[in-house]
Formats: C-alpha cells, structure tokens, sequence
C-alpha cells in the first residue's frame, strides 16, 4: 500500500489492485472564497487515469470542491466510482449526478465493503457531518480520520471493526474559530488538536500517523489573523515523536510505501520555509454587499426557516444583533419574524463584514461556513449565538422539526443513524468543555456530572 500526498486533505492511496484519491481540491480558494491553499496541488492530468475510485470525507466545500470535481475530464467521470457515506439525505448524491458523475457507491456506518478482489474499504461517521475512511488491503490498514474529532470510544469501535492501523491520516491544525475575542483560546485551541492526534495514534494502535487536511491558510483581511496560531508539520511530528508515536511528514508531491522506513526531514525542511512566509502570500479584501441585498437573502432563508421548523421554536430565539463595520450599521436579525433591519442605540452581539453575513443566509450552510472561515468576530451572548449556529446546522443536514416533517422517514433514518454516534459526541464535547453561560454559571461540572453517566450506559461500548 502506498500513499501520495497531492494537497490538504488530498491524497491518492494505491493498493494491489486499485487507486482511491481522496477529497480532491486543485486549485481555487473554499469557504466562501476564505481559504486558499497553503501549497500548490502535487497532481498532473495523466495521474487520472489510474485512478478507480474518489472518495468523498463530507461537504465542506476543501473536501467536497465543486470547482475541482466540475473541471475533471467528462471520461474520466464516467469511469470512476464515487464512494460517500451513507445518511439521511440524498443531496450529495444528487449533487455528484449534476457534477457529472453517475457511479456513487453509499458507505454504511461501521460496515467494511470489498470494492476489489484484494481491497476493502470501511467508512466510519463522526457527529453530523464527519466520516473518516478505512482501507484494508494485502495484509495492510490505513486509516484516513481527517477532519473527524474522534475520542476514545470511536477508536476502539474502528479497531474492533478494521484492526489497528498501519498509518492514520490526520488533520493537525485549527479549521476554523466563533470568534470569541480571547486569542488565547486560539493557541488552547492548536494544542488540545495536537494532543487530539496523539491520542487517536495512540487509541488506533496506529503505527504511524501522516498529517495532512490542514495544508490551506485563512486567506482574507478579516481572517488572516488566524494563521499566527497555526500548528506547523514540524511541531506535529514533535508533538507524535514526543508522545511515543512515529509521525510519517509528507510534502505535496511525495510518496510513502506503508511499513517502510521514512526520512521526514526534506519535506519538514520545505514546510519551514513555508510557514515562516505566511504574511507574503496573497490574501483578498472581502467586496462590499449592499443592505438591501442581505435583507433579501435573509427573508428567503427566514420564510423557509419557517416551513420547517415550529414558529414557537423560532420565537424562543431571540433577535441577533450583528455590526456590519464596512457598512458602518448594526442590524436586527429576527427569524421568528422573518426581518432584517438597521438597529439603532443597541449593543451588537457580533461583528460580520457584509460579504460573510450575505453569504449566512445565501446557501442553507452559510452560518456553518462562517464559522470555519473564521469571519465572525463574538462581542457577547455567547450562548444566543450558538442556538443560531445549532439551528442551522440541523437545517444544513436536512432534519427538519415541523409536523410535516418530525416523523418522516428521512428524519427517522437520521436519528437511527446517527443517535449512538451523536450521544457519543456529546459525551466527548461535555468532558472538554471549558467555558461559562452568560450569567456566569459554570456548567462544565454540573452538565458533565448529570449526564455522563446517563450517556455512558447508553452508548455503544
């Protein structure tokens, strides 16, 4: 088994008998234009045609890049397989069909699928969007975990499914930030994601672990900021090498036959020189977008919002509060009343530029993609703020909470699917949160100590 490093989260895995290349992003930039690659992509055009099988992590547009996978040769899509986990909604496959690729095999959670006379490969989900990749194949395991946060339990459940791998995958550095204005968070934040790897190589029994899914910078002049607390590949590997765990570093372009002995030291060499140059690269002034158009965007959105999801629901969110600096104007956002205007002699409880805070309400994962891309910044409420996020990331997944929907069938294979995993997650999150409700009382000991052990004897062993 072999792998090559192409960009970010992109790699081709080659095995006895075939290839899978994974979350392909050549070129362009992602979230909203707010991510750029740190790297040129390693990947020339014959390269295509060994390739049998692309591999899809999730939606988030570095892994899923529409412009990446809409420039590939119309032969070439007829031919490979797109592999993507299997859930509740059909949308992505839908969208794979647009983009011009009709072959799609769907992943079960925690099943292995043999694709070839001597390769298997294993999808495991995480939360509500994640899904790390298994491949099994002549005597060897790899194990792509990405973007996934998984914990202990996780890592047993794939060791016990798969094996415990020859290499893992594993993304290494901060993939967005809310915005709280404590930037000391940030640098908590890029340690307890190092500690993270080191525990799954630990967890997996991995025999080692290649960084990848973090080789792309915050590339606008609202969330350059980010890239100051920026894990390196050099401090992962000694963050692995420190914790009793080989680290495997590979720059784009380079390849590494699974089990063999590896020198990371060329490609650590170049990465310095990347990093240490991050204020030269080039970074984009966000476009200024009228009121009236935000207004428009946001009134659609609302209306549906509406469908969807009870209006007592709504009502229970209480107006937002955004500064829009570049419009110098602060807004009212009410969903229950389906309005956005200018707000006068009030505190905002964020501050958004008008291209991000467009883009919020555009397409059903705005508000997710603006907190990924970092170009938010909390000024207060806390707590109101994530309640919005909540919602629509429910909605972004297409599980809806009105009547007409509660007990549909897609929202039942939702539920289904990812209830153990869901309650596994929140155990996981409880046991690292840290912060404090508005009022200031601190929920960390009382949440966990309630309901850890109510999660703990119902989730899967």
């Amino acid at each position: 088994m072999r792998v090559k490093l192409v960009s970010h989260a992109s790699a081709v895995i080659e095995t006895e008998d075939v290839r899978i290349w994974t979350d392909p992003w050549l070129f362009g930039k992602a979230f909203n234009d707010s991510w750029s690659l740190l790297i040129p992509a390693a990947f020339e055009p014959e390269m295509l045609d060994s390739i049998d099988y692309l591999w899809i992590s999730h939606e988030h547009p570095d892994h899923f890049h529409i412009p990446t996978l809409r420039s590939l040769p119309d032969s070439f899509k007829q031919r490979v397989t797109l592999l993507f986990q299997d859930d509740s909604s059909d949308k992505m496959f839908t969208a794979f069909e647009k983009l011009g690729f009709p072959n799609h095999m769907r992943l079960p959670h925690r099943k292995i699928v043999r694709i070839s006379d001597e390769t298997e490969v294993y999808c495991h989900q995480v939360g509500q969007m994640d899904s790390a990749l298994g491949v099994r194949s002549g005597g060897k395991v790899l194990f792509n975990v990405n973007d996934c946060e998984m914990n202990k339990r996780d890592c047993q459940m794939v060791r016990r499914d798969l094996g415990a791998p020859d290499v893992v995958l594993n993304q290494f550095s901060c993939a967005g930030y809310d915005g709280d204005p404590d930037r000391n968070k940030l640098a908590s934040l890029g340690k307890r994601i190092l500690e993270n790897v080191c525990d799954n190589a630990r967890d997996l029994g991995a025999t080692a672990t290649i960084p990848i899914a973090s080789f792309a910078y915050f590339s606008t002049t609202d969330n350059r900021y980010i890239n100051r607390y920026a894990n390196t590949p050099r401090q992962c590997a000694a963050e692995l090498e420190a914790a009793g765990e080989q680290a495997v570093v590979l720059y784009p372009g380079d390849s590494w036959e699974v089990g063999k002995p590896h020198d990371s030291r060329s490609a650590l060499e170049k990465f310095d020189v990347v990093y240490d140059s991050l204020d030269d690269l080039e970074y984009d002034t966000p476009k200024q977008v009228p009121l009236e158009e935000i207004a428009s965007c946001f009134e659609r959105r609302a209306a549906d919002l509406r469908t969807k999801y009870p209006l007592a629901l709504l009502r229970r969110l209480k107006p937002l509060h955004v500064r829009v600096p570049d419009l110098d104007l602060t807004v009212r956002i009410d969903i229950a009343g389906e309005t956005l205007d200018v707000a006068t002699g009030t505190e905002a409880d964020l501050e958004i530029m008008s291209q991000p805070l467009d883009m919020c309400f555009r397409v059903p994962f705005g508000v997710q993609t603006l907190g990924v891309s970092a170009r938010s910044r909390l000024l207060k409420n806390h707590r109101l703020w994530k309640l919005y996020r909540i919602l629509f990331s429910v909605y972004n997944a297409e599980l809806y909470l009105s009547p007409r929907y509660l007990f549909s069938r897609q929202n039942a294979q939702f539920v289904a699917s990812r209830m153990w995993g869901g309650l596994n997650q929140l155990r996981y999150q409880l046991a690292r949160m840290n912060y404090q409700l508005d009022d200031g009382r601190k929920v960390r000991q009382r949440a966990y100590r309630i309901l850890e052990p109510i999660i703990s004897s119902i989730t899967l062993p």
